[in-house]
């Protein structure tokens, strides 16, 4: 008999962490869902995020924050909400696939041939007054990456303010996108190197539409649990939803790994102390405007709305979606008495494989509140995952593993920073 109730104890137990990647998986498979377009700054594709978050929040049973789930800002963005067609030699190509338009691109026309330059020829600027467009090829097979950002950097002078406002790289790296704040007055084309035949003529027909808003408004999604004794002190968890959106009409990019996979582990931190509740007050924040520049935590931080000298600890969390290396811990140099106990809780439990260490970065939301002097980690995951800011980023892609003893992990040093 006691073995069965010892059977069943861990049976239930067993469930409930499966339960944790369920739930995570839900999360997940509705953010990058294409009702959101990839949680950019096309067809309110953040809006509908922040909405669906607030949704969770209040499902959990958290309370709002001052009668609000939502924090609003503004921020300047260029997108591309309609058409983004580029034909070559008479084959349409595939936007995310093939190609990417710079993030800064402006509304752009071109229908012509154009010319294939050798970078080792830019030495000659009178070259490049015979044609109005350049084609650059800017990696030759035996070129290194270096050599590529080099070449596209010194090919900028022969483009500002003249007739040419048009560039097209050629690169045999992965296809990375970004987001811009910023429009550029002229149109740069990173085209996939296998897609171009050297031995041919080439023509290009060219059309893209873009929409910059100088002040495009979206919203911080905030809710908390109240502490049980010391209910004016906080330990906040913070985790970016918003990513890139879509790249004209046919080009999503869901952001699986970058983060729905962050605020399926906020969500499922904030389900079990929710159940838990603990001394301090929990301060849960899923931020906006992150891929364009860390804009929602920097509004936050200085629109704080309880004191940041309140914060007994902050945990900004990204990128969960594999784990098999373990878990990085940013500005676990800085505090390494919180890092401590992070890695002798690892040591003893064999959560994750491994728990490492970096100083002071600022590549993610904590960055702003690291530097008001608020105690904080950044954790990310590490594995192999080879999707990051491409239209291969998708819920089906990310594996999710050691997500629940990440969770675990997580769960317990927050409940021992409070001891």
């Amino acid at each position: 008999m006691r073995a069965f109730f010892t059977f069943l104890f861990v049976f239930n137990l067993l469930q409930s962490y499966s339960q944790d990647s369920v739930y995570a998986r839900k999360i997940i498979n509705n953010l990058c869902s294409e009702t959101f377009k990839g949680r950019g700054y096309v067809g309110k594709g953040d809006a509908k995020a922040s909405k669906y978050i607030a949704s969770q929040f209040k499902l959990l049973g958290l309370q709002a924050v001052d009668n609000t789930y939502f924090q609003k800002f503004s921020f300047p963005v260029n997108t591309f909400p309609k058409e983004v067609q580029v034909i070559y030699n008479g084959k349409l190509l595939t936007a995310g696939v093939d190609y990417l338009i710079d993030p800064a691109c402006p509304a752009f026309k071109f229908n012509g041939a154009v010319e294939f330059v050798n970078l080792k020829d830019l030495n000659d600027e009178q070259n490049y007054d015979q044609k109005g467009y350049l084609l650059q090829q800017a990696v030759l097979d035996t070129f290194t990456s270096k050599y590529y950002e080099e070449a596209a950097i010194s090919c900028k002078k022969y483009t500002t303010d003249r007739r040419k406002q048009l560039i097209i790289q050629l690169s045999n790296d992965k296809l990375t996108w970004s987001s811009s704040p910023v429009l550029n007055n002229k149109c740069v084309i990173t085209l996939k190197n296998g897609v171009f035949d050297r031995s041919k003529a080439a023509h290009f027909d060219i059309c893209i539409k873009n929409k910059f808003y100088q002040n495009y408004e979206s919203k911080n999604v905030l809710a908390m649990i109240e502490g049980a004794s010391k209910k004016d002190s906080f330990i906040v968890f913070t985790a970016h939803y918003d990513h890139l959106g879509m790249m004209g009409s046919t080009a999503m990019f869901p952001g699986a790994n970058d983060n729905a996979s962050g605020i399926a582990m906020m969500l499922n931190l904030a389900q079990y102390f929710k159940q838990h509740p603990q001394k301090y007050s929990l301060l849960f924040i899923a931020f906006s405007g992150e891929e364009n520049g860390l804009i929602g935590s920097n509004y936050y931080v200085k629109n704080s709305v309880f004191p940041l000298d309140k914060i007994r600890f902050l945990i900004n969390i990204d990128l969960m979606g594999n784990g098999a290396e373990g878990v990085m811990a940013v500005n676990g140099t800085l505090f390494p008495d919180e890092f401590s106990l992070l890695k002798n809780i690892n040591d003893k439990e064999q959560y994750l494989p491994a728990v490492k260490v970096r100083g002071k970065a600022r590549n993610s939301d904590h960055y702003w509140f690291s530097e008001a002097g608020v105690p904080c980690f950044f954790f990310y995951l590490m594995g192999p995952y080879p999707y990051y800011h491409d239209v291969n980023d998708k819920a089906t892609a990310v594996p999710l593993t050691n997500f629940s003893n990440a969770f675990l992990l997580f769960r317990d040093f927050i409940i021992k920073l409070q001891v």
